[in-house]
């Protein structure tokens, strides 16, 4: 699949190496550029169910959504774009804190 990102400064953490290390930390970073991977070996989302990643589809006010685990607590948040092969990297996020 192909990766799109809700703003510049989620794409820049996902695609430049330094900026991903120094904001998020080695152990974060590498699991990050996993999940990055996993989306693009994807046909479909349903295919992220067999990836390491403990990928599943998101329910209630994140319905649609589908989240990758990087931590324990920490999140990659990817949706479908509509009627494309594409995947809108949404954030990443500790939503276990609300």
């Amino acid at each position: 699949m192909e990766l799109r990102y809700v703003d510049n400064e989620l794409e820049r953490r996902c695609t430049d190496e330094r900026h991903m290390q120094r904001k998020l930390g080695a152990q974060m970073a590498k699991a990050l550029r996993l999940r990055l991977n996993e989306l693009r070996r994807a046909a479909v989302l349903d295919d992220l169910l067999y990836f390491a990643g403990r990928w599943e589809e998101l329910t209630g006010d994140r319905a649609g959504q589908w989240s990758g685990r990087l931590t324990a607590n920490w999140r990659l948040i990817a949706q479908p774009d509509e009627g494309t092969i594409t995947v809108l990297i949404v954030e990443i996020v500790d939503y276990h804190k609300r």
